[in-house]
């Protein structure tokens, strides 16, 4: 009997599903912007998992056995409940009553999708018989919540380094820039943020962390919510001649880089989640720390290993 499922995630499943509805790694790899050797690796512990072969190889690419076939059909339907669980806890129509369960659960806002799904797919597995509350805002907002105590815990994307708050690092995710097909960056490996900063046709994201992590690493100081403002509000009053667009919204950064309107620095895992082209950025190299916080006088424990969480936003 298998113990740890742990290769059930919607992530390991998703690739297996996009391989079968594909034909191939290759045009998986493609589809959904995940490098062949990463799917591979998803396959193989998919396989070792379960101590069969789910795939055979052809001229064409690949072929489900029968075990495959019958393992497909079942994680269709994993991922169709998987679905139906996340659309229940955002939309808070979990029915438990009892309110000494009740989890408030903040999700920074500019967390990728796929993130998004993949944390409260683990809350959920894992602490099935309790009622979640979710907020999105933004990393700052939800550090302040914190610190007062007004939800449990929250997922952020700015760090927070406070005695009385607890802080669990769970991913690094890289900055880079994105762009439309056929733009020069194309044919790069890396791009110097100075050479973004003098590309025409900029797509600026309101919340882009990007600042925060550049003026921390230059002045070797934590930046307050203030400055941080201070300096978009500098960049944009600077930048409005090549700024084409200002958004909250990924999707819509998105849709505009797509529509080769322009470039943007985003997140590599937003980037990914949006199948976008992109590369990463060089001097300065940043990412952003994704952790769980949650304030040490809040005593409520959710049921859900470091690793757990760790390996479900590792892309």
């Amino acid at each position: 009997m298998i113990k740890n499922l742990d290769f059930l995630s919607p992530r390991f499943l998703q690739y297996f599903s996009t391989v079968v509805e594909t034909g191939s790694i290759l045009a998986a790899s493609e589809e959904i912007n995940v490098s062949q050797p990463s799917i591979t690796r998803v396959i193989q512990i998919i396989e070792k998992n379960l101590n069969t072969k789910l795939f055979v190889r052809n001229k064409k690419g690949v072929k489900l056995t029968e075990d495959g076939q019958e393992f497909y059909l079942n994680v269709k339907t994993i991922l169709s409940h998987s679905e139906k669980a996340i659309a229940s806890i955002q939309s808070n129509k979990v029915s438990i009553q009892d309110e000494n369960i009740e989890f408030k659960i903040g999700l920074a806002n500019t967390l990728s999708q796929t993130h998004k799904e993949r944390i409260l797919w683990v809350l959920k597995r894992n602490n099935f018989d309790k009622r979640f509350k979710i907020s999105e805002e933004e990393s700052f907002t939800l550090n302040e919540k914190i610190l007062e105590n007004e939800i449990d815990y929250a997922f952020t994307c700015i760090p927070i380094s406070k005695k009385n708050i607890n802080k669990i690092n769970l991913y690094n995710d890289n900055f880079c820039v994105a762009f439309y097909k056929g733009h020069e960056f194309q044919n790069l490996k890396t791009v110097d943020i100075e050479k973004v900063r003098s590309t025409p046709n900029y797509i600026f994201r309101n919340t882009c962390e990007f600042f925060y992590y550049e003026h921390m690493k230059r002045t070797n100081k934590t930046p307050s919510y203030d400055e941080i403002r201070d300096i978009i509000s500098n960049r944009k009053k600077a930048g409005k001649n090549r700024d084409v667009i200002y958004t909250n919204s990924d999707t819509t950064a998105a849709s505009c880089i797509r529509a080769g309107m322009g470039i943007a620095v985003i997140p590599e895992s937003v980037a990914i989640d949006q199948k976008l082209l992109y590369r990463p950025i060089s001097k300065p190299a940043l990412s952003r720390e994704i952790c769980l916080i949650r304030n040490i006088k809040n005593k409520k424990e959710l049921d859900a290993k470091k690793s757990t969480l760790r390996n479900a936003i590792w892309l």
